[in-house]
């Protein structure tokens, strides 16, 4: 019996050990608390810097709630921005740091409408940050969330043309990875106007990972921007690692289709525009037949035509005129000879008649060795004819090694 006094006596002063303990870090808990409402800024910027893991939600959502109701009045306050900061910086930013401080998730759901309101009322670059390394992982669970917020502040930003600020670099450096359609329009209107060029890498990547997943939204910024710009686009989509060969093939096609269809407004009687034009022709040209895209083999013939009127107009090189005809080659249409078998004839027909300028040789050599190579019968009264006129010895040399390549 006596020994079950001396038992009981110990469970008793165990337990109420455990009551008194717990008591003690509920009165504390509960006495910051106390000290956080009652407390001056300063006071209230102390406690939360040094928050023991179960204050954290508690304490934290009072300091964030507490930023938000007074920004009206003092969102250029220093003091008032760093007890944001302290409030923000107090929750944690990785799934392990959660876990491990045990943070009921069910009491963080709203902390994402905190924080974005915080990033909204306060202008303080170091507080935007501290938002921002946060939001995304706070976001995990709506992701439409943090992308109608970030859109809604670049879009807003641009058109009030805000000055450059690093949590626009990271806000465009985030959207890249996450954005939707209306993004890729948001990013690309950054970048063409290049209005904060210091970020112009970032906004390079942003542009090239949203346009990636979104071909039809790409073709249709291709069907809108003035000549430089639909150049300057498609060389960045180009020489991008991040690109695969069948996207960048099905976009030079249908923007080279788009810019012959639009060539004389794209042109705009211009001398730049005009090269630019020519340029692009002949880098989309370059795509398609490196990678043998007969998929645009009707594209590339129209591409052909339109890069003879350009050329016949001065505004169009030689030298790319005879590019554009070699490539070609690597993507033949049934018509494609038809087409060059027409220019080698009218080159023939200025031979022909006396006092007329000689063709180029380059481009009349370019023609013959298209033709030879493509074997096309369809070119042999032509080559046949260019033997018998007063070209160089180089070039009816050529015109016979090609009607040898016909098929038959």
């Amino acid at each position: 019996m006596k020994n079950k006094k001396i038992i009981f006596s110990f469970l008793f002063f165990l337990l109420s050990s455990f009551i008194f303990s717990a008591g003690n870090v509920q009165n504390s808990s509960s006495d910051n608390e106390k000290k956080f409402i009652k407390g001056s800024l300063s006071e209230k910027i102390e406690i939360l810097q040094n928050l023991e893991d179960d204050e954290i939600i508690s304490i934290g959502k009072k300091g964030l709630d507490f930023s938000i109701e007074n920004a009206s009045l003092l969102s250029e306050d220093s003091e008032l921005a760093l007890l944001a900061a302290s409030s923000v910086r107090a929750f944690p930013k990785t799934n392990k740091e959660i876990k491990s401080k045990k943070l009921d998730t069910s009491k963080l759901k709203d902390i994402p409408e905190k924080f974005i309101a915080i990033f909204r009322l306060f202008k303080n670059s170091e507080l935007r940050t501290a938002v921002m390394e946060r939001l995304e992982f706070y976001c995990a669970g709506n992701k439409a969330l943090l992308v109608d917020f970030i859109n809604d502040y670049l879009s807003t930003a641009f058109k009030t043309d805000e000055k450059a600020a690093p949590e626009l670099e990271y806000l465009i450096g985030t959207i890249g990875k996450i954005g939707n359609d209306e993004s890729l329009s948001i990013v690309y209107n950054i970048w063409v106007t290049n209005i904060w060029d210091e970020y112009k890498t970032v906004t390079d990547e942003a542009l090239v990972e949203l346009s990636s997943d979104s071909f039809s939204d790409v073709i249709k910024i291709f069907s809108i921007s003035k000549i430089g710009d639909f150049r300057n686009f498609f060389l960045l989509l180009k020489n991008s690692s991040k690109i695969s060969q069948k996207f960048l093939c099905d976009i030079a096609e249908n923007a080279l289709l788009i810019a012959i269809n639009n060539a004389e407004k794209l042109k705009e009687n211009s001398d730049s525009a005009k090269s630019d034009f020519s340029s692009f022709q002949l880098e989309a040209s370059e795509v398609l037949a490196e990678n043998k895209w007969s998929h645009a083999a009707s594209v590339v013939n129209e591409n052909v035509i339109l890069a003879k009127n350009e050329y016949d107009e001065s505004s169009m090189t030689e030298d790319d005129f005879c590019k554009i005809i070699r490539n070609a080659v690597k993507v033949p249409s049934s018509n494609l000879a038809k087409s060059l078998t027409g220019f080698l004839s009218e080159c023939n027909g200025k031979v022909e008649q006396s006092g007329e300028t000689m063709p180029s040789k380059n481009v009349v050599l370019a023609l013959i060795l298209a033709l030879g190579d493509l074997g096309d019968k369809t070119a042999f009264d032509t080559l046949l004819y260019t033997t018998y006129l007063t070209y160089p010895a180089e070039v009816t040399d050529e015109a016979k090694k090609s009607l040898a390549k016909l098929n038959w």
